[in-house]
């Protein structure tokens, strides 16, 4: 068992590379790439055996054009470059400090127990992958920029959490599969080339302090879970259906500059300080089944078009509150449990779920005809 330096840049399998002429052997030896120095590794797979570590200095950089395994117990630190074109399995352990990168071009799973800590930057490329599953973590302090047409698939119990001070970009494909759970302490973008579906039990959280924006789909589908505790804003559309639930809550705002609808026994909640505003030009429909619940002590803003279908539910909890500046569309089953719809707009409407009105508000504030007994 030694510790093996690079002497220099060159390709992994050629002994010239490496102090004393020796290529490492990963079952038994520890290695270090050393500053400024570029190591190639594009011959057969590699596999890190438990207790094993690599380390990449500041400036160094190892690219793998082959398989690395990095086994449990295994560790992988990055200081300086990784740059992946070809495909690594993480079951032990990958750090990459501050400062430091790693840049997928091909493959990279976190799976059965691995762990990967990021304070410095990973970058996604075009048709790239980088999945966390079976159990997994990923936690990022630093950044993570998933580029267009690029996958990340969290399953089967993986935990993926943005930290405070940590930002996040997706423009590719996001799945948050079978009780994973990713949450947002930071900054996220789910942007304009971006798909995201949460499903099958998954859970997105947008933690308190922390901010999520949604520039294209999210889709929380097949008993999914959406809790905004921070704030999230939607610019493009969010799609609540098949038994999933979204929550507002504990302080967490929701604002609807796009579309949302929730529907096929899929239940929105704004609950306990939570804060929903549907803005001007944004919309929210709830029907096919849906619900809606404007619950506890609830606050939320209607500048937009509301519509609730006949087949459809709406709940004012105790001391919610919903206050509506044009109109409203609701055909649906309500029940009131102490809570309160203001009309804000003169000429406010209450309307139908096709649009034909029902109650008119254009003589409102005193300038109703005087009735004389």
């Amino acid at each position: 068992m030694a510790t093996i330096w690079s002497a220099q840049s060159g390709y992994w399998d050629a002994p010239d590379t490496w102090q004393g002429g020796v290529v490492p052997d990963l079952s038994v030896d520890d290695v270090v790439i050393a500053a400024y120095h570029t190591v190639t590794a594009d011959g057969s797979s590699l596999a890190l055996a438990s207790g094993r570590t690599i380390t990449i200095e500041g400036y160094g950089v190892l690219e793998l054009g082959t398989q690395l395994t990095v086994e449990s117990g295994a560790s992988v630190y990055v200081q300086g470059g990784l740059y992946v074109y070809a495909y690594v399995e993480v079951r032990g352990y990958l750090q990459v400090d501050s400062g430091g990168w790693l840049d997928d071009a091909g493959g990279l799973a976190v799976l059965y127990g691995g762990s990967v800590d990021v304070s410095g930057s990973v970058h996604v490329a075009p048709y790239a992958y980088f999945d966390v599953v079976y159990g997994s973590s990923l936690h990022v302090y630093g950044s993570f920029y998933q580029d267009w047409s690029a996958y990340s698939n969290l399953y089967q119990g993986a935990y993926v959490s943005l930290e405070s001070g940590g930002s996040a970009y997706f423009d590719g494909n996001l799945n948050v599969d079978d009780y994973s759970t990713f949450r947002v302490y930071g900054i996220a973008d789910f942007y304009y080339g971006s798909s995201v579906e949460v499903r099958y039990g998954g859970e997105l959280y947008v933690e308190a302090g922390g901010s999520l924006i949604v520039r294209n789909y999210l889709n929380v589908v097949d008993s999914g879970y959406l809790y905004v505790h921070g704030n999230l804003t939607l610019d493009g559309s969010l799609y609540a259906y098949g038994g999933s639930q979204v929550y507002v809550e504990y302080g967490g705002t929701l604002t609807v500059n796009g579309y949302m609808s929730v529907e096929y026994y899929s239940t929105l909640t704004v609950y306990s300080d939570g804060k929903l505003v549907v803005a001007r030009y944004g919309g929210l429909e709830v029907y096919n089944s849906g619900s809606i619940y404007f619950d506890y002590q609830s606050r939320s803003d209607l500048f937009g078009y509301f519509r609730l279908d006949y087949d459809a539910y709406l709940y004012l909890g105790w001391d919610a509150i919903v206050r509506v500046y044009r109109a409203v569309d609701v055909s649906g089953r309500m029940e009131n449990g102490g809570g309160k719809m203001v009309m804000l707009r003169r000429e406010g409407r209450i309307n139908d779920a096709y649009g034909n009105s029902l109650f008119v508000f254009d003589q409102a504030y005193g300038h109703g005809q005087t009735l004389v007994a």
